[in-house]
């Protein structure tokens, strides 16, 4: 039993995470860092599956993006974490404020860097999930779903060989158990007898995944016992039943006997995102929980054992709020980190953008209205709407038709589950995207029309061989008797504050993947006519939909329509420059070009296509102008501006300019949080009209 000051200590760090996550609710804005209005048609949590993709938050804060709350499972970080040195380490997920505080990281830096500061723990480029501390063993949190457990086996490999007797422990979601990377990693720290603890936080809820449609099994930590590991099943809202389990497992690591899996029965109160903005999808569930709330309980022992009294407690509380209070204060002084801090590796160093006092305007994630030329009958509707519609036309049209993905909208109950599904042919899975994307890809050359929703662009990595190396080139190998008719549709870009785990823009990639077409809409009328073009391709068809653009709304006809593959659009006539864009890039050359009315003609095209790409309305363009700029929000370095460089000039583009092309795209550099940085490594519309400038100018 740990001592009296060891008990106290414990109390304090539960204290110290729960009053600082209730404060980011008061200072969390979805919208915070970048202005601008939400619609209703955004809104995760209705009954509809095929509309639940967006999260919609109330506001009135100073810190955005990504913020996932610890609330509720207290315990389990304070259990574990008490028992470890600041030479020992962690990794953490998404929820990783907890463990960061529990570890010892300070409030100050904790909330600077949710901020976006550069006196952050992370120097305001991991915000809220990626918040790293060497000298506290804070190996940071992780927006990739199982990604933190290998980095955990890093370091008790790096232990062991040193002959070191530090340990490190991966904390991971009910969620991560369901990915291949835990076997191996189990796998081998069982072979090589890693001093590793693998603690499973089960809150019986991944984002709005509930764990009774997601697991086999009501216990995780049996999966290790094959692998010869010793499995513990805790209660996650006992302190000091985790601390006792965790001081076990970490002096058997420290001994030279191996791993240890935890599995601490735990719930958090408030919904996946949103610094508790949004609700828990289960409101009976969280009352019945917050009767055993941590506190409570711990407060209670400490009381009952005559360790602190109520008021000590009480006192406790009240100091570590103004704690909080004056890390705010202070932190809200701090100044952003500056863009030259970044590093490329090579090419040019990262600069603020063209006008850079005007910059934020571009920031907004007011919805985009446009307006179609000839619309009869028009009706304004949203992004989000119009895909919805888009898949269910197709549904109606074709039985074949079906949506499978993680988090496509609540379902409970595990009786006659795949009936549930299959009536509304909407596959809510497991994480495991490696999984259902097989399954796509299966089921699609033998027969069906599967459309797989990826969550975040960022996650195609975890599922990279079933996209490119058996997905992509099936047909081929089949020597032409398959087709693989599959929409792999996945929202991608930057500009929410998300940091690098979730600010992805990856479709050069699959450029690169032969058998693959990619469609990439810049307005809600094209996302319905090509969603709906990529479902009845015979071919696999790589769907990105830039996150910001999903907030956006305009004008469209009743009824369906079809956009083609392989058919750019002409966004805007003009006679002295040719601005190729792509996605969200082709709102800012649109700004661009009508701040630059009156002084330069800009033409503006959207090949709305990559794969294929349509290389002729881009030479007929340039015909008139002679000067080619590309503009996209991907890396610069082998990007899709690239690739459109090469096409134009191998078809004929040489001979028509009357200058150098040029690409104008993302630094290339992870993706910062912090404001200043993300803006700065992003092209602006105020960066667009400087390139033009300059290209006419030549």
């Amino acid at each position: 039993m740990p001592d009296a000051d060891h008990l106290r200590d414990m109390l304090l760090r539960m204290y110290r995470i729960r009053l600082f996550e209730e404060q980011l609710k008061h200072l969390y804005d979805y919208r915070g860092f970048y202005g601008g209005e939400l619609t209703d048609d955004h809104a995760a949590g209705g009954e509809d599956l095929l509309t639940c993709m967006l999260y919609d938050f109330a506001s009135e804060g100073m810190i955005g993006g990504a913020v996932h709350l610890y609330i509720g499972e207290e315990a389990v970080a304070v259990g574990v974490c008490s028992e470890l040195r600041d030479t020992d380490f962690i990794t953490s997920y998404h929820r990783g404020h907890g463990h960061a505080i529990a570890k010892g990281l300070d409030l100050r830096g904790m909330i600077a860097e949710l901020m976006g500061r550069e006196t952050g723990h992370s120097r305001g480029c991991g915000g809220s999930m990626h918040i790293y501390n060497y000298a506290k063993g804070m190996l940071g949190g992780n927006g990739i779903i199982g990604g933190q457990i290998p980095l955990a086996l890093g370091v008790a490999f790096k232990a062991k060989f040193l002959g070191e007797d530090n340990v490190a422990v991966a904390f991971f979601g009910d969620g991560a158990a369901n990915q291949g990377t835990l076997g191996e990693c189990l796998n081998l720290a069982s072979l090589w007898q890693l001093p590793v603890l693998f603690v499973c936080e089960n809150n019986l809820w991944a984002a709005t995944t509930a764990a009774e449609v997601a697991h086999c099994c009501p216990d995780l930590a049996p999966r290790a016992e094959p692998y010869g590991i010793p499995a513990h099943i805790v209660d996650g809202q006992d302190v000091l039943a985790v601390n006792a389990v965790a001081r076990e497992a970490v002096e058997r690591a420290r001994s030279g006997g191996g791993p240890t899996m935890i599995e601490a029965k735990t719930f958090r109160y408030v919904g996946h995102a949103g610094a508790g903005q949004g609700a828990h999808r289960d409101p009976e569930a969280v009352a019945e929980w917050m009767k055993r709330d941590p506190l409570m309980l711990f407060e209670t022992h400490l009381q009952r054992e005559g360790v602190m009294t109520a008021d000590e407690q009480q006192k406790l509380r009240a100091g570590v709020q103004r704690e909080i209070e004056r890390a705010i204060e202070q932190a809200c002084g701090d100044p952003f980190p500056a863009p030259e801090t970044l590093e490329t590796l090579d090419g040019t160093p990262v600069a603020t953008p063209a006008d850079a006092h005007d910059s934020y305007e571009f920031r907004s994630v007011a919805p985009v209205r446009r307006t179609l030329e000839t619309v009869e009958g028009a009706r304004t509707v949203g992004w989000g709407q119009l895909v919805a519609e888009a898949l269910r036309e197709e549904m109606e049209r074709d039985e074949r038709v079906y949506l499978i993905g993680e988090d496509l909208g609540p379902v409970r109950e595990r009786e006659n589950l795949w009936g549930q599904l299959r009536d509304r042919r909407v596959f809510q899975t497991p994480i495991s995207e490696s999984a259902f994307v097989g399954i796509g890809t299966g089921s699609a050359a033998t027969g069906l029309r599967p459309v797989v929703e990826i969550m975040y662009m960022d996650f195609v990595a975890v599922c990279f061989d079933q996209i490119v190396n058996q997905c992509a080139p099936l047909k081929l190998m089949s020597g032409g008797r398959i087709n693989v008719p599959m929409v792999i549709k996945t929202p991608a870009g930057c500009g929410s504050r998300e940091a690098a785990h979730h600010s992805g823009h990856h479709e050069a990639w699959f450029m690169h993947a032969p058998g693959l077409k990619v469609a990439i809409p810049s307005n809600a009328y094209d996302a319905k006519g090509l969603l709906k073009t990529a479902i009845r391709d015979d071919d696999p068809v790589l769907f990105v939909e830039h996150r910001l653009l999903r907030r956006s709304e305009m004008q469209v006809p009743e009824g369906e329509w079809l956009v083609p593959f392989g058919e750019a659009a002409v966004r805007r006539e003009g006679t002295d420059i040719t601005v190729v864009a792509t996605s969200y890039a082709v709102t800012k050359a649109l700004r661009a070009a009508r701040a630059l009315e009156g002084e330069v003609s800009v033409e503006v095209i959207d090949p709305r296509t990559l794969v294929p790409l349509d290389v002729a309305t881009i030479l007929g363009s340039l015909e008139k102008t002679g000067r080619l700029l590309v503009v996209h929000e991907a890396p610069t370095r082998a990007g899709a501006g690239a690739e459109i460089v090469r096409r134009v000039m191998e078809d004929g583009g040489f001979g028509l300019l009357k200058t150098a092309p040029n690409v104008l795209a993302r630094a290339d550099t992870p993706m910062p949080y912090s404001p200043p940085l993300e803006d700065s490594t992003l092209p602006q519309a105020t960066d667009i009209a400087a390139a033009i400038r300059w290209m006419i100018a030549q």
